[in-house]
């Protein structure tokens, strides 16, 4: 039996020290590994396997980390991990303390740069190259950017900087047609044209291709081309993604994007799910029954179809339902012009790609008042996607914006009614929900009924409280859990950031005693207005903030997070007899 070569690469020089010959085998053992990988422990598939002669090839032309290879997202680079010093804790990978999702240079000098969102490279690779050159440090600097991400303004901004600074910045894209699935608009047409030579070479660039992104030799002969080039260079290589392994070629939808973990019995495939359905899935029924009964309402998503389970949306309503590709802040202003129009648009979107659209939140939909609603999804810990995906900020960032107004369900019952209540205002809102399956009241509860308004509603009122726990969203479930067995606790659901339920704060605060508790960080969140509520009105009372830490969430169960920053029932009793226990002898 041939003795395999990537036990024996820790670095890349080790790398380049094999015969040429040997490369195409150590692309097959690095297919391998990922493939067996992500059927242990999930991850981004498609993407990897995709890439992975790419990856080779950039190890063996240049010298990382004297050479900065930077990957944008980061989702594609497991055989950059696997040639890089990691491939013996690749199983620990996305799990707490273990391999970071995506790259991060505290994880590895061969890491150029840390990023879990699209369309940074260009910039980020062209400003290091530049910052080399004026500090008189030796080395590259090489984009690694897929044509999901050329559908991102930041590209279009790096490359239009890149091509005027006469710089040798080396752009590789990686064209597979694929965002998460397939892309959308002119560009992605136009790299599979004679027109890709001119559109770069307009810029500034010279155009290498475009070249078969399997083939080796033909990669060689191109990167080593690039690298010893004066002026800034495009090395356009087609590649496919999922290549290698059969279930995510045919794959039409993802191309295996996201396909485990999975295992094989008696030949056939057989991935693991979860039957629960999800926050997600609840949303995308909740509109999908809005825009059967109302035509002005239309949803939009910047390239997450799938992961805001839109698919059969779109295929129920394929001329209101837009995939406008990874393009954030296009997507938002996009809604803008919808909505002026008579419109009422939903804009689908992840509570971390919100971020990126921060100005045309303010500018385009907020200051003159649109009726845009923004469902964000995957608001508060979300597990093993880790610091770049956590959603963390929204709530804070977008709270003190005037005329928005800010919401969140705390099972799936209460989707409907707070998305017919968003689609009735007259200017923009938003509803934040968490990635995950929807929870359920506890045995025997009815909760009471939330009535008509943008108020609080009482889950549990005792008649003589001495503590109070005040939630947003589905923590609501816990507060409960918590405050069960004790006659004289109140559970108060917030359901409304802005406007805050003012005369709910103040009774809940009545007692002395009030615990607040979101997924989201502690500054400036609910629990910072619930403190400016009572700072105005001149309140005392005993108050404990609960909430995401000031630092960056990592990667790993966000279950076991949770319990770990006393945001489940245990974690919310606690709290609540620590102020208890102040009053203590």
């Amino acid at each position: 039996m041939t003795e395999r070569l990537l036990p024996r690469i820790h670095e890349p020089k080790d790398l380049r020290a094999l015969p040429e010959s040997d490369l195409p085998r150590l692309c097959e053992e690095l297919r391998e590994d990922i493939i067996a990988l992500c059927g242990r422990v999930g991850g981004h598939l498609g993407a990897s396997l995709g890439v992975v002669e790419l990856i080779v090839a950039l190890h063996r032309v240049f010298h990382s980390p004297q050479d900065a290879l930077v990957f944008d997202v980061g989702h594609q680079a497991y055989a950059h991990k696997l040639l890089t010093g990691r491939r013996e804790r690749m199983d620990t990978l996305r799990q707490a303390g273990g391999i970071a999702p995506f790259l991060d240079p505290r994880e590895s000098p061969h890491d150029a740069l840390a990023a879990g969102h699209a369309s940074t490279a260009v910039s980020a690779a062209l400003g290091m190259l530049q910052g080399r050159r004026l500090r008189g440090l030796p080395g590259h600097a090489v984009a690694v950017v897929g044509d999901g991400a050329l559908t991102g303004g930041l590209t279009f901004e790096g490359l239009n900087n890149a091509g005027g600074s006469h710089l040798p910045l080396v752009v590789v894209l990686n064209d597979n047609q694929m965002s998460i699935s397939a892309n959308v608009g002119a560009i992605p047409a136009l790299l599979r044209t004679s027109g890709a030579r001119a559109f770069f070479e307009g810029l500034g660039f010279t155009y290498l291709g475009p070249l078969d992104g399997h083939d080796l030799p033909v990669l060689l002969h191109a990167l080593r081309e690039a690298r010893t080039s004066s002026r800034p260079v495009v090395v356009h290589v087609l590649t496919q993604k999922g290549r290698g392994f059969p279930p995510a070629e045919a794959d039409l939808q993802t191309r295996g994007h996201a396909m485990g973990p999975y295992e094989w019995r008696d030949g056939k495939l057989v991935r693991s799910r979860g039957g629960q359905r999800t926050f997600s899935e609840a949303f995308a029924s909740a509109v999908e029954e809005l825009m059967a009964r109302d035509a002005r309402v239309v949803t939009v998503t910047p390239a997450m179809l799938e992961g805001s389970a839109l698919v059969r949306l779109q295929q129920r309503f394929p001329e209101r339902v837009f995939d406008v590709g990874i393009a954030e802040s296009h997507a938002v202003t996009f809604c803008a012009g919808l909505a002026a129009t008579g419109l009422r648009p939903v804009c689908a979107i992840y509570s971390t790609f919100l971020q990126r659209a921060y100005d045309q939140i303010i500018h385009d939909v907020c200051l003159t008042g649109l009726p845009v609603l923004f469902a964000v999804d995957r608001a508060g810990l979300v597990g093993a996607d880790g610091a770049t995906h956590q959603g963390t900020y929204d709530v804070a960032s977008l709270r003190p914006i005037p005329g928005l107004t800010m919401m969140a369900p705390v099972t799936g019952e209460d989707v409907p009614e707070l998305l017919a209540t968003a689609l009735a205002l007259p200017g923009p809102s938003l509803m934040r929900f968490p990635r995950g399956t929807l929870p359920e009241w506890p045995a025997g509860l009815v909760p009471e009924a939330p009535g008509a308004g943008q108020g609080a509603r009482w889950l549990k009122r005792a008649r003589a409280p001495r503590v109070c726990l005040l939630t947003l969203g589905p923590l609501a479930v816990s507060a409960l859990e918590a405050a069960a067995a004790e006659p004289d606790w109140s559970v108060v659901d917030a359901r409304f950031v802005t406007p805050l339920d003012e005369a709910a704060v103040l009774e809940a605060a009545a007692c002395g005693r009030l615990v607040v508790a979101e997924e989201g960080t502690t500054h400036g969140g609910l629990g910072s207005a619930v403190l400016e509520v009572l700072a105005a009105r001149r309140v005392v009372a005993r108050v404990r903030l609960l909430g995401m830490p000031d630092a960056f969430v990592p990667h790993g169960d966000a279950r076991v997070q949770r319990a770990q920053l006393g945001l489940d029932a245990a974690g919310l009793r606690r709290a609540a007899r620590a102020l208890l226990e102040e009053d203590a002898p």
